[in-house]
């Protein structure tokens, strides 16, 4: 089972960039009113990326790129059932079902 995870945090990251954004506009305009005026970036203002923020990113944009089944093992199981071939042992699915639920309430 694939997950889509390429934009898990844009939103969030976006929504908590406006608020930080915001809180320093408020900070600086303390005593003064600015209502309605736009706030424009100086050229010293410079963003860094974490190392694990660049992994993160790298890792990212190598599943982007990837695809995310593996045809050729969907290939073997379709072949496999057709067949008759294709044998469940239902002790090891049992377990992994309950490994799963145990994983998700630990």
């Amino acid at each position: 089972m694939a997950n889509d995870i390429t934009s898990i945090h844009s939103s969030r990251t976006q929504q908590s960039g406006t608020r930080q954004s915001q809180r320093l506009d408020d900070a600086g305009n303390k005593g003064t009113s600015n209502v309605g005026s736009n706030t424009t970036s100086s050229s010293a203002d410079r963003v860094s990326l974490t190392s694990t923020a660049a992994r993160l990113k790298d890792i990212e944009q190598r599943l982007a790129s990837q695809t995310p089944v593996d045809n050729s093992r969907v290939n073997q199981v379709k072949s496999a059932i057709n067949n008759g071939e294709y044998n469940v042992d239902a002790d090891r699915v049992a377990n992994k079902m309950i490994d799963l639920e145990n994983s998700l309430h630990s």
